[in-house]
């Protein structure tokens, strides 16, 4: 379970998918298509290379071609289609592939061709091509079967390999590794930058191929590291520095650290942070290394920093320019800029971050006026998103099946930077609709405001689900725990209809519920929508009682932990626990509304059974909601090509419907396996999870289907 998968229904093709959607197919616009019977224009093709990637050649040689292109083909735009085709198949390992070109002449003729790469021999002249097909003989895929690499020591060879050679996919097919020269030196030179990283600055990477298998098109390659001597700062020197106001960072903090581009750019901005709080905008520092003699493979370095500060500069008038909507004193709230106080250019790009934040700008520039002088005017250039947007949604998941609806958005409302959205969405089970008013910086800079109003009927396992009501929400981030957390305040009718579950005689059909809710979330991975490495973690928590305004009295805590790591080459594991509970201190479960108890199961819980399948059952077979759950989630994923994933997990559940039984008094597992593909917005995931102890009425498996990370 995860506090995020109740209320409204998760949109699996949100608003990215259909900005995606609308840049390719603008594209596919405004690429040149062929001509119409009379229009004019000559015609191209490509054959041989497959029905999509013909099509996709095509497009681009005429994108290329341009203006080339008139009511016939000459013998130069020919041969320079036919050396941009041959360019791009290189690309794709195909070294050697062979283009014959069909010409039909503005006489009806017909000439065959054979196009030389190496443009020794030239297409004969003069010629006029009303039609010009390019055939291809691709030949045999060049691909890195192999790579020897000699002198290095620094780096293990297997970890060098993979610098040249993709070797982190069950199937590494001849097009995940395929060879061209370009792909080899961009290769030795993420090599020669990463030994550079670690301090050698005299290496030297040459890679070459060693031999070729031209059959198969197997590649061995051969790669040479002369490291040279590892460079250490034994010193670091401050040459220039006249501004006795500035505290510049410590020497001794970088001497014996590896020399490199990387140190040396880090030493400039720690400088540069340090002169611009004082309002040096102007400073210019220039890093010299000066080596000295190598000593048992050691060079030490004198980092030597020549500063030159400028003048002083004080800030004049702030302004801004281009908000024709937005008023001025939410710019300058936002800004926290005040005449007179030094010029600090990262304090003021810091500025230029927070009214970014707004979320009403396509675009925020500054810039000074004038450029010098000792009192510099900062001037804000913005340009003002639109102030309407209509998006339409779509989606399938494995319960819910098909949805549909529409987003409507209102920026700047007021001209204060807030925002109004509508969203509405039906689906097989359900149907919702959500308004949302925000308020940016409601309390201070980095408190934010919103309040909602929601209704949701959807058809869970054993009952109707009916929710509306409203609910208001500060956001702030809380650095110190690199978290965000939440407060806020919810009123809301809860009904339930058609009650099939073992407390339907006790169940009140409806009850109101106001309650405070409190969230933190921390979320360190290194990507959200796939997952390689990092964590995240949340806590939720729901008090409700009738001082607030309503009927009910429980107090509701889900929290949770998903841990994502590396395991060899092209696997990962990933593991997700979450625990959840509900208590009804000083009153009894008559005041508990039966669509706050934990229904687990689905494509985000225990995947052997449906939403809601995995609830405990009664004495009658009949469903009861959990008041308490324990979630825990193992997943094994290999990697078998770059977008195609496979996918083994256990899944297993401890669930109790009364708490005298806490934490869990009932246990389901589940053992399954899938299949993912990466998309823009995430995997699509189609898995298979086989219920190891099902229970009377349980299905022994289910198919799930669904788009994102399960956790």
């Amino acid at each position: 379970m995860h506090p995020n998968r109740r209320g409204l229904p998760r949109i699996v093709f949100p608003l990215v998918l259909a900005c995606a959607v609308a840049v390719t197919f603008r594209g596919a616009a405004d690429a040149p298509s062929p001509a119409p019977p009379g229009a004019g224009l000559a015609t191209l093709k490509v054959s041989g290379v497959g029905l999509l990637r013909d099509r996709e050649l095509r497009r681009s040689l005429l994108l290329l071609l341009g203006a080339q292109r008139g009511a016939t083909f000459d013998a130069n735009a020919i041969e320079d289609a036919a050396v941009m085709l041959v360019s791009a198949l290189g690309e794709e390992g195909y070294q050697k592939p062979a283009v014959e070109i069909e010409a039909t002449l503005a006489d009806g003729a017909v000439q065959r061709l054979v196009f030389d790469a190496t443009l020794a021999i030239s297409l004969p002249r003069p010629l006029a091509a009303r039609t010009v097909e390019f055939q291809v003989k691709p030949g045999a895929r060049w691909h890195i079967d192999s790579v020897e690499i000699t002198g290095l020591t620094v780096l293990p060879v297997k970890t060098t390999r993979t610098f040249f050679r993709t070797e982190s996919m069950l199937f590494n097919l001849a097009k995940t590794n395929a060879y061209s020269p370009s792909r080899v030196g961009s290769a030795a030179g993420a090599l020669l930058r990463e030994l550079h990283r670690r301090g050698y600055a005299d290496v030297v990477v040459h890679a070459d191929v060693a031999k070729v298998d031209q059959a198969s098109g197997a590649v061995a390659l051969r790669v040479e590291v002369t490291e040279g001597a590892h460079w250490q700062v034994a010193a670091v020197r401050f040459e220039g520095a006249e501004a006795e106001t500035v505290t510049l960072p410590k020497a001794a903090e970088w001497v014996g650290r590896a020399w490199s581009l990387m140190l040396q750019e880090n030493l400039k901005e720690a400088i540069r942070r340090a002169y611009y709080q004082k309002g040096f905008p102007d400073i210019t520092v220039r890093i010299v290394a000066e080596p000295g003699a190598v000593q048992a493979g050691q060079k030490p370095v004198t980092v030597v920093a020549r500063i030159q500060a400028g003048a002083q500069v004080k800030i004049g008038q702030v302004r801004f320019e281009g908000n024709a909507v937005t008023h001025g004193s939410v710019l300058r709230r936002s800004a926290q800029v005040r005449s007179g106080e030094p010029l600090d250019p990262m304090a003021l790009a810091n500025a230029r971050y927070r009214i970014s934040r707004l979320g009403v700008f396509d675009s925020v520039d500054l810039h000074y006026e004038p450029g010098d002088g000792a009192v510099r005017d900062p001037v804000f250039t913005l340009k003002e998103s639109q102030r309407y947007e209509a998006n339409l949604l779509f989606g399938y998941g494995s319960y819910e099946e098909v949805r549909g609806g529409v987003e409507l958005r209102q920026l700047d409302l007021f001209g204060l930077a807030h925002q109004s959205r509508i969203e509405l969405v039906q689906s097989m089970k359900s149907t919702s609709g959500d308004y949302t008013y925000s308020v940016p910086e409601l309390f201070g800079e980095s408190i934010d405001g919103a309040a909602r109003l929601f209704g949701l009927q959807r058809q869970e396992i054993a009952f109707v689900r009916q929710e509306y009501g409203a609910s208001f929400t500060l956001t702030r981030p809380i650095p110190w725990l690199r978290a965000a957390g939440t407060a806020g305040y919810t009123f809301q009718v809860m009904r339930n209809k058609d009650n099939e579950l073992a407390t339907q005689a006790t169940d009140k059909t409806q009850l109101n519920v106001a309650s405070v809710d409190f969230g933190l979330t921390g979320d360190h991975r290194d990507n959200p929508l796939r997952p390689r490495n990092g964590y995240r973690w949340f806590t939720q928590v729901e008090l409700a009682a009738r001082s607030l305004g309503g009927a009910a009295e429980y107090q509701r805590l889900e929290l949770g932990v998903a841990y994502h790591t590396p395991w060899g080459a092209g696997r990962w594991i990933h593991v997700n626990l979450t625990h959840g509970v509900i208590t009804t201190l000083g009153t009894t479960d008559a005041t508990l509304p039966v669509n706050k108890r934990f229904f687990p199961g689905g494509d985000n819980s225990i995947r052997g059974y449906r939403d809601g399948e995995a609830a405990p059952r009664g004495a009658d077979g009949l469903f009861v909601g959990a008041k308490s759950y324990v979630l825990l989630n193992v997943e094994l994923e290999q990697a078998l090509t770059p977008h195609w994933s496979a996918v083994a997990f256990v899944d297993a559940l401890g669930s109790a419907a009364q708490l005298r039984n806490y934490p869990f008094d009932e246990r389901l597992y589940t053992a399954g396996l899938g299949v993912s593909y990466q998309t823009l917005i995430g995997p699509i995931r189609l898995e298979y999870g086989h219920n190891l102890n099902p229970r009377i009425g349980d299905p022994h498996g289910t198919w799930q289907i669904s788009i994102g990370n399960p956790f």
